[in-house]
């Protein structure tokens, strides 16, 4: 079965990597957190007590949520986005509010601008490739949006999950610059990671106080000692190598663009590593690829989801080719079905 429904990345680490992640020496000790903020916060170019290792994105967001808006706090996000804003917004009982977006076209930067004005919620979150259109922030969108966040009060979390696939976008150096941004990543898409749920938040020395809160906003082993030494090869990793899987994703995301064009489809300018489609009955073609192996992304009974798939490029060329083959024929049924219609 092709897994193309999670926005999984390949891992790059070799076998002897992760024999020596998983050694009995690893296994025994206790994690040590700065193994991996260190050389990941002299990369962002920042201190290390400006930076935070969490069990992946979602686990810095939901402690950001908790801790810098909490109870009756207003998050706001675009939407259609990330569920798991939402999501974690309800387990710490914070109030969200959406601000509608195409998943077709740009972030709407002025209506974005005007509801942290009229609203100043605590936390503004934005991911940028944005999740599920792919779409991106500038740095110049970054520093409008910011610079709204600042003279409402408002904390600007910029989520950099997929930043390594873009080109255009904003990175999160540059998303630094700005005081009140805090930014979060994850290893689980460009470094194929996601087994071992890494992720960070980070922020400039002069909001370095928020980093002390999400750090008493949890536990503090969220990081098994095993992740932090995954973590920290995946960061010393030939950049050859990673580059390569980075070029052959935005490859397949152009061809795969293309190629949805072509089939007639709606395609969003997506610069993560999937792309997203509207078509009329999503689960009608998600179930014939399943027939053929392959999982996508759908969102039943979701309001302003309903007409969304959302494909996950595999980053492999003979994988990618199998997708492209099935994703034709599967297209090819389902046109001739809704024509017999």
């Amino acid at each position: 079965m092709l897994r193309l429904d999670a926005n999984e990345g390949q891992c790059l680490l070799s076998e002897e990597d992760l024999r020596a992640i998983l050694s009995p020496e690893i296994a025994r000790r206790y994690p040590m957190r700065e193994l991996l903020e260190i050389p990941l916060a002299e990369k962002l170019g920042i201190p290390s007590s400006c930076l935070l290792a969490t069990a992946g994105a979602d686990d810095a967001i939901d402690r950001a949520i908790r801790s810098l808006a909490g109870p009756g706090g207003l998050v706001m996000s675009t939407t259609p986005g990330f569920v798991e804003f939402l999501e974690a917004a309800q387990r710490s009982s914070a109030r969200f509010e959406e601000i509608a977006k195409n998943p077709f076209g740009p972030f709407p930067i002025d209506d974005i601008c005007r509801c942290v004005k009229d609203f100043a919620p605590k936390l503004l979150i934005l991911s940028s490739p944005d999740n599920p259109s792919g779409v991106v922030l500038s740095p110049l969108d970054v520093t409008q949006i910011a610079k709204a966040c600042l003279e409402a009060g408002t904390i600007f979390v910029f989520d950099a999950t997929y930043q390594e696939f873009s080109i255009r976008g904003a990175t999160p150096i540059q998303a630094l610059v700005n005081p009140n941004v805090l930014v979060t990543g994850s290893f689980s898409k460009s470094k194929g990671l996601a087994g071992f749920r890494i992720g960070y938040a980070a922020a400039t020395p002069e909001s370095a106080r928020i980093i002390s809160k999400l750090s008493d906003a949890g536990p503090p082993y969220s990081l098994s000692s095993s992740a932090i030494e995954a973590g920290r090869r995946a960061l010393s990793l030939d950049q050859g190598v990673a580059q390569g899987f980075i070029d052959e994703v935005r490859r397949e995301v152009h061809v795969l663009k293309s190629l949805c064009r072509k089939l007639g489809f709606l395609v969003s300018e997506s610069e993560a590593n999937f792309v997203l489609l509207k078509i009329k009955n999503p689960i009608d073609l998600s179930d014939r690829l399943r027939e053929r192996g392959i999982l996508v992304r759908t969102w039943p009974n979701k309001p302003g989801y309903e007409e969304l798939v959302r494909i996950t490029v595999p980053g492999e060329p003979e994988e990618f080719k199998e997708l492209c083959v099935s994703l034709e024929a599967a297209i090819k049924e389902y046109n001739e079905n809704y024509r017999m219609k």
